[in-house]
């Protein structure tokens, strides 16, 4: 069973360049893929910083630093996980676009999220949402003048 995971993943990685033609073909995987970083992101930079900042603390001090932790960690690995998502897709299906507006969009979109959020006074409603807003935002920063990498052939 392993072989077989390994060989689909070896298949799909080597064909996986000649997926996209065109730059416009490659937005929706890349929203996939952003989608799926942005939660897996999300979720282990809530873990990792709650456990860092309330480790060592006791009483309602460590539960206020665990809170801020997966608040500031959510946060933070929604924006990496999303922006990584997106430019790794666009990356296997040959697609050039801007990284920097990509991260940018991502810290826009999880940053907008959580002050509509917080306005709202109803912090929780981010927590489903907030890894794929980032992620729409992200796909829509890398795709601004994304071009599809072309084959050179050489004359001979």
């Amino acid at each position: 069973m392993r072989g077989m995971i390994v060989l689909v993943l070896v298949m799909s990685l080597a064909g996986a360049s000649g997926l996209a033609a065109r730059s416009e073909e490659a937005i929706f995987p890349e929203f996939l893929a952003g989608t799926l970083g942005g939660y897996v992101g999300a979720f282990l930079g809530a873990n990792t910083l709650s456990w860092a900042l309330s480790s060592g603390a006791t009483g309602w001090d460590a539960l206020s630093r665990a809170i801020l932790g997966a608040y500031v960690g959510f946060a933070a690995g929604a924006v990496v996980g999303s922006a990584l998502g997106v430019i790794g897709t666009a990356a296997l299906l040959g697609v050039e676009g801007n990284v920097g507006l990509c991260l940018l969009g991502a810290a826009a979109g999880t940053g907008g999220i959580f002050i509509f959020g917080f306005s709202l006074q109803i912090p929780e409603a981010v927590l489903p949402v907030g890894p794929a807003i980032a992620a729409v935002c992200a796909t829509a920063g890398f795709n601004v003048r994304a071009h599809s990498r072309q084959p050179t052939t050489e004359a001979p």
